[in-house]
């Protein structure tokens, strides 16, 4: 078995071994296991049509990640990972698991092995229904903000990002990130700007990629994009958004034209963790996730 880092060429394997996926948690889409591989340097190796991905951490030891959850013989899957951190010589470490996922483990070897979560790799999970209606009295900001955008532009629309639109769509990101990419100190936020090119890739990429995009215009120009993928039967991940912040309302605003415009058939909307970030958590937290989807690493005791 042998474990590399995944380039686009490898995304029809990938997703073929995603087909099955009742995970809900973001990691466990095509696009985002090419688009991050390089920068957090994400391995993955296919083993009886199952997917494993690895990472080393500073202190050299491998993190392994798989899909226990959706696994048709998820033992005989985990037992391989256990194996594969033998070999290393290493205790066994995972990331990004369910606790579902940890019980099964702990059901089938009790004690053996420990959990830790942590809040800032939840993901938040939205109905879709409420997102595209944004009723109710709890949600009633985001219904302000949005009618003060149309007030102020009059001539907005929305549109799928196609290929009439698509330059103009990446030139947006890419002025995007000038403007916010670096602190209040002028120093430039590489994690930002690493993000910014990946969105800018995803645009050029989308059909590739098997991604689906929205933009919004308002004023003659872009304002707000935002791109995603199917995730399972009834959950659809949002991966990137990027709006001028500056124009009040559009993000709420492509939040909800996207759902509305493009995404009808799924029941939830996975919009990824917020990873410590207090202004993202507060934002994520604002539209009134249904739940968190707790993700935990997994240690050999």
């Amino acid at each position: 078995m042998e474990f590399f880092i995944p380039t686009i060429q490898d995304i029809g394997k990938i997703r073929q071994a995603m087909q099955h996926n009742k995970k809900q948690s973001c990691e466990m889409s095509a696009s985002n296991t090419i688009l991050w591989a390089k920068h957090y340097k994400t391995e993955i190796a296919f083993w009886n049509q199952e997917l494993i991905f690895r990472s080393r951490f500073l202190s050299a030891e491998y993190s392994y990640s798989c899909n226990l959850y959706s696994s048709d013989n998820p033992k005989s899957l985990f037992d391989r990972i256990v194996e594969l951190a033998k070999e290393q010589g290493q205790p066994l470490r995972m990331h990004c698991m369910l606790e579902e996922e940890f019980q099964m483990i702990d059901n089938w070897y009790p004690g053996r092995f420990s959990m830790i979560t942590r809040r800032q790799d939840s993901d938040y999970l939205y109905e879709r229904e409420k997102l595209a209606s944004l009723a109710g009295k709890k949600l009633h900001g985001k219904r302000n903000h949005i009618h003060r955008f149309e007030e102020r532009y009059p001539d907005w629309y929305y549109a799928s990002i196609n290929d009439e639109n698509e330059e103009l769509c990446a030139k947006m990101a890419m002025k995007w990130c000038l403007e916010n990419c670096a602190d209040q100190d002028a120093n430039w936020q590489h994690d930002r700007i690493d993000e910014s090119k990946l969105v800018v890739y995803a645009i050029r990429h989308r059909e590739e990629l098997g991604m689906k995009g929205g933009a919004l215009f308002a004023g003659g120009q872009v304002v707000a994009i935002t791109l995603g993928e199917h995730l399972t039967d009834d959950t659809f991940v949002v991966h990137f958004e990027k709006a001028f912040p500056e124009i009040q309302g559009a993000y709420p605003m492509i939040n909800r034209e996207f759902v509305r415009n493009e995404l009808q058939q799924y029941t939830y909307i996975n919009r990824e963790e917020d990873l410590g970030d207090e202004g993202l958590r507060k934002a994520k937290l604002s539209y009134r996730p249904t739940r968190l989807i707790h993700k935990c690493i997994i240690m050999e005791q």
